[in-house]
């Protein structure tokens, strides 16, 4: 292949054009020598072409445009024979929901019961009328009494005395028994920080679960200020913080019930809350 530098298409247009220009100067009758001259003058110029372009590249360029005029000659028979395609038009359907009118079903009325059957009247016999009891007649009184038809009869089953009739004398009613007055009595006491007492253990599982909650206990104190029973009045909900509250109670000191200044058996009711810092 030569080196040559390759010529601009304004160039090969030139060269082109000087061949046509001085064809068309010829004579349109040729002689052999005028022929021979353009025939060489035809081939330098091929060759100059060929060194300008190399003959395979020109070839291959010169098949690569037939075939590109032979796929769009046929493309556009076959878009003759093909139906265009027509895009269906878009059909909006608006579906609209209408509430069924519902008519409620008439009222029938229940047929009325028929009136009862007057009551009849009975008429009730007269009683008896009772026999007019005879007018009591009193038999008259004799007018003539006489002294002896009078007769009180004596007492002879009393004790016979000489002296005065002495009435038997009132008995006094009997001592009644001195009536005592009880002391006030004072309730016993107790809590968390009564007598130093700690608060309950927070139970690790009630903590991570954030559960809180307030107990009342009601407790038993005995004279001596120790827990006897320890029972739940009020519930927190929460089961675990319920048992917390228990045990620890269970280890508390309280303040008995007292008397006056004895110390006796009480009860001890008070909140034990649990609450997260």
């Amino acid at each position: 292949m030569s080196t040559t530098a390759l010529k601009t298409p304004a160039q090969h247009s030139t060269i082109w054009d000087s061949l046509s220009d001085k064809s068309k100067a010829r004579r349109l009758v040729a002689t052999s020598e005028d022929f021979d001259k353009l025939s060489e003058r035809v081939v330098s110029q091929w060759n100059r072409v060929d060194q300008i372009i190399p003959r395979n590249k020109l070839l291959a360029l010169i098949a690569v445009v037939v075939l590109a005029h032979i796929i769009g000659l046929t493309g556009f028979i076959n878009a003759l024979h093909q139906p265009s395609i027509v895009k269906p038009k878009k059909t909006e359907v608006i579906v609209e929901f209408i509430k069924p009118e519902v008519i409620p079903p008439p009222v029938i009325e229940p047929p009325k019961p028929p009136p009862p059957p007057p009551p009849k009247v009975q008429r009730a016999n007269p009683p008896p009328q009772a026999a007019k009891p005879a007018a009591l007649r009193t038999a008259p009184a004799d007018q003539h009494i006489a002294p002896s038809d009078i007769v009180v009869q004596e007492n002879t089953t009393a004790a016979k005395t000489s002296g005065p009739v002495v009435a038997e004398p009132t008995p006094e009613p009997a001592p009644q028994p001195p009536v005592i007055k009880e002391e006030p009595l004072v309730e016993a006491k107790g809590g968390v920080g009564h007598l130093n007492n700690p608060s309950p253990e927070y139970p690790d599982f009630a903590a991570d679960q954030g559960l809180e909650g307030t107990v009342v206990l009601r407790v038993k104190v005995l004279p001596n200020g120790k827990p006897g029973e320890v029972k739940v009045k009020k519930s927190s909900g929460h089961g675990i913080l319920d048992d917390a509250a228990v045990a620890a109670a269970k280890r508390w000191a309280f303040t008995p019930a007292k008397r006056g200044n004895t110390p006796v058996e009480g009860w001890a009711i008070f909140p034990v809350e649990f609450k997260l810092q």
